[in-house]
């Protein structure tokens, strides 16, 4: 073939030379493309770790959408710890915070709303300032401390209600001046004030009856000068004294006891005050208006013995005592001759009504 290719005209030998290069130029660019070119295996790894990576990546994503759905710290705990690399970790680590302090705030709120204790209220405040419940806890509190006031204000004023008295009204009006109870709590007291002073008056009236003098019906007047028994009490202490001027002899008791204090002075020693001059004169007072009270009880003949003028300081309260003295002596005279009493007249036989008639 040689010596052919030798024997070969040169014009075939240029034409044959381009068509070898040609075909050494295609062999190499097939041989290069055949090199260039993944094998099957490759190719189906490069598939399998793209398939690999859109799995992941769709896994990541919906555990995602779920922590998302469910909200809360744990679920965007668990999707840190199953997706330590994922595109939403710096989100989920910064969920966990915030949902974190919810939950404590909200566990801390829902403790608070069960125990229903102003304490319990407070301490939720104190530790979250700036929850999510602060302002319901203020309006919480404020409705307690109300309604505590309120129990208070009731109970006081049931307390003062069951003691009944002007003491205690006037203890709940101390402590409750704005209280649901005070105006009423203030006519509880008017009322009682003025069915004290009737109670009063009435049994300063029975004791100055009872009393029957002019001195007793006087100090009425002085004690209740718009009681419902003063003109009454006027008129029985002028009475008074009109009969006592009548019957009883008047006696200078200013001197009586000016000269008694003096008296005293010499015997015990000591000074005369005022006050004793004062008590001698209340003394004499008392001691003529029981005169004059019982004046219907003394023998004329006492009268004339015990009540006289021209001794030496006459003084009411030992004419009083000479009378009474005088009074119980006749009475016991008495009772030694006709007992003690009481005494009961003889049963008349009818036959003696009878025959009168």
């Amino acid at each position: 073939m040689s010596d052919n290719w030798r024997q070969q005209p040169g014009d075939a030998r240029r034409i044959a030379f381009p068509k070898l290069a040609i075909v050494a130029v295609v062999a190499a660019a097939a041989l290069a493309s055949a090199c260039s070119q993944p094998s099957d295996t490759q190719q189906a790894q490069q598939q399998q770790q793209q398939a690999d990576e859109q799995a992941r990546k769709d896994a990541d994503e919906k555990a995602w959408a779920d922590a998302e759905k469910a909200g809360t710290a744990a679920a965007y705990t668990a999707y840190i710890q199953n997706f330590g690399g994922g595109a939403h970790v710096a989100e989920a680590r910064q969920r966990v915070t915030e949902q974190s302090r919810k939950e404590a705030d909200d566990k801390a709120w829902a403790d608070a709303v069960r125990a229903g204790t102003p304490a319990a209220i407070t301490a939720y405040t104190q530790n979250f300032g700036s929850g999510a419940h602060v302002a319901e806890a203020r309006q919480r509190l404020a409705a307690l401390d109300e309604q505590a006031r309120k129990d208070a204000d009731d109970k006081a004023w049931a307390d003062a209600e069951k003691a009944g008295t002007a003491v205690a009204f006037n203890g709940y009006i101390q402590k409750f001046g704005s209280g649901a109870h005070a105006a009423e709590a203030r006519q509880r007291i008017a009322a009682l004030d003025q069915q004290a002073s009737k109670e009063a008056d009435e049994k300063a009236w029975a004791d100055a009856e009872k009393a029957g003098t002019a001195s007793a019906f006087t100090s009425y007047v002085q004690k209740f000068a718009s009681g419902a028994h003063v003109a009454e009490a006027r008129k029985r202490a002028a009475a008074l004294e009109t009969q006592g001027r009548k019957e009883v002899p008047a006696i200078d008791i200013q001197k009586t006891c000016q000269a008694a204090a003096g008296a005293m002075v010499k015997l015990m020693g000591g000074t005369t005050t005022e006050q004793d001059i004062n008590a001698c004169l209340d003394s004499e007072q008392k001691a003529r208006d029981q005169i004059v009270k019982d004046r219907a009880t003394y023998a004329s003949a006492d009268k004339v013995q015990c009540m006289r003028t021209d001794v030496y300081l006459p003084s009411y309260v030992e004419w009083l005592t000479c009378l009474e003295m005088e009074r119980d002596v006749r009475k016991m005279q008495q009772e030694e001759q006709f007992g003690a009493g009481p005494w009961t007249l003889p049963r008349v036989p009818r036959t003696i009504n009878n025959a009168g008639r």
